[in-house]
């Protein structure tokens, strides 16, 4: 009987792989865009998830001899299948669609092999799961002493705020993986944008604007070296993470600094006497500049990893149903994943509509999850929470960017500044899975209704951290000031 319990919890064990995974000590190149790290209740739901779900295995141990045969052989196959979907979510992003591909030809063999020779296949089933059985301690032992382990760095104080304000107040918006081809060139019927094609009319626009890591494959384009690139307005050239709050950036020429140090856009619109905010996801904003910020939002990008909930039934809850769902398929419906992302843009949005609204800021930089994966409204559901990938999301979530531009514009407006508030709209990187060409959305609008001027002359996303100072400073005032700025910084 005990045998049949150890094997029973060594089988849990290796289920919930992905959960207990997460909770182990984790580099800094991982708690560096962690904002928040396992509590001790998540440590104890996991190992009850795995207690119960040895419990229930066991219990079916001691039914098999009554099960008809057949019924037996599907059980292992399902069984077989959760642990190889469980090593599958432990796989490197990178390599999880091959691994799936193998899961999924190990499985059809492995049923083969258990129908043909069924009392050999469930020895070496018994043998695997005693093999796995010291990975046992790691989940039980862990939530002893692991808490003390991990450790992050808080968000330090934001700066005080200044009284100066600039001439013309700057808010810059990056839409993480926008792209002009599919936005603007090459835009699917019926998808409307009309917000983003009324400030196009009497804006500055690009349609060959270079995304910042201009010059590698779009598709290994990453959020992590692009947006310090358009901070510093110098391309990263790569980095190290030192610990939890500190990434060293690597420029051309032997030129490096800490992330958050050195000459940043906040930074040089603080040096003027005026106030920064900076409201976005992924990167650990708040972490790193709060000393150059007056306001700061940031949250982490939700992978398929440890529940967020802070309760230990919602945790126990969350773990269990993550062993039917992905980053955006579910069983359920939308994923958690999905739902966490939702929520996300929602506060980004709240940020970015509160920036536009405060006169005493003299640049606000929002960072949006959107239209980046995963896709969550879908028109013809009609709801949020929608899960899945395909063009004709992506399509959709591209009406999610007009919709958000609308609503910042409108707050502009009910503030009384827009009058005073100039508008930069562009994106870190194209989308990586379907373009080549490495351009993005490049609409610069001014206060004052001038006439708008579109430019096929190739520019760089780079310069517009200094774009962004010459019209703060009042030194660009047209879209052909604009397109004269960018043109003579080729």
């Amino acid at each position: 009987m005990w045998r049949s319990y150890w094997l029973s919890l060594s089988f849990a064990n290796l289920v919930y792989l992905r959960a207990w995974a997460d909770l182990l000590p984790l580099s800094p190149a991982f708690t560096y865009y962690r904002k928040s790290l396992p509590g001790l209740s998540l440590y104890f739901a996991i190992a009850a998830d795995v207690l119960t779900l040895s419990l229930l295995t066991f219990l079916l141990i001691r039914l098999a001899p009554r099960l008809p045969g057949w019924l037996r052989n599907v059980l292992l196959v399902a069984a077989v299948a959760m642990v190889a979907l469980a090593v599958h979510s432990v796989v490197p992003p990178d390599f999880r669609h091959i691994v799936l591909i193998l899961v999924g030809v190990f499985s059809v063999v492995f049923a083969a092999v258990l129908f043909g020779f069924p009392s050999r296949t469930v020895r070496l089933l018994e043998m695997a799961a005693m093999a796995a059985a010291p990975c046992i301690a790691v989940t039980f032992a862990g939530s002893l002493f692991y808490p003390s382990l991990q450790t992050l760095p808080p968000d330090p104080p934001l700066a005080p705020r200044l009284s100066g304000t600039p001439p013309v107040r700057v808010l810059w918006i990056v839409f993480d993986e926008w792209d002009q081809r599919l936005t603007f060139a090459d835009r699917a019927p019926g998808t409307l944008l009309p917000v983003l094609d009324r400030l196009a009319g009497d804006s500055f626009t690009a349609t060959r604007a270079v995304a910042p890591l201009a010059g590698m494959p779009v598709s290994q384009m990453a959020t992590a070296d692009a947006v310090p690139s358009l901070l510093y307005g110098k391309r990263v050239l790569g980095g190290e993470i030192e610990d939890a709050a500190t990434r060293r950036l690597n420029f051309g020429g032997g030129v490096s600094t800490v992330l958050g140090q050195g000459a940043s856009i906040f930074a040089r619109v603080r040096s003027q006497g005026w106030n920064a905010a900076a409201a976005g996801w992924y990167l650990p904003y708040c972490r790193v500049f709060s000393a150059q910020l007056t306001d700061c939002y940031w949250d982490e990008m939700y992978e398929q990893r440890s529940s967020t909930a802070p309760a230990f039934p919602a945790a126990a809850l969350d773990e269990t149903r993550m062993l039917f769902e992905t980053r955006m398929y579910s069983v359920f419906g939308p994923s958690l994943v999905n739902i966490r992302h939702v929520a996300e843009y929602r506060t980004l949005l709240a940020a970015a509509r509160r920036y536009a609204a405060d006169p005493t800021l003299g640049l606000a930089f929002i960072h949006f999850n959107i239209p980046h994966v995963p896709y969550f409204y879908d028109p013809k559901v009609g709801r949020f929470g929608h899960y899945g990938f395909s063009d004709s999301l992506y399509n959709d979530a591209l009406g999610w960017v007009d919709r958000s531009v609308g609503d910042i514009l409108s707050s502009l407006r009910n503030a009384g500044l827009d009058r005073k508030t100039a508008i930069i709209l562009s994106s870190d990187h194209p989308l990586r899975t379907s373009s080549t060409e490495p351009y993005v959305p490049y609409i610069v609008h001014l206060p004052g209704g001038a006439a708008g001027t579109a430019s096929a002359q190739e520019c760089s996303t780079l310069r517009s951290a200094d774009l962004a100072l010459a019209i703060a400073r009042g030194e660009v005032k047209s879209p052909w000031d604009v397109e004269n700025f960018l043109a003579h910084s080729r």
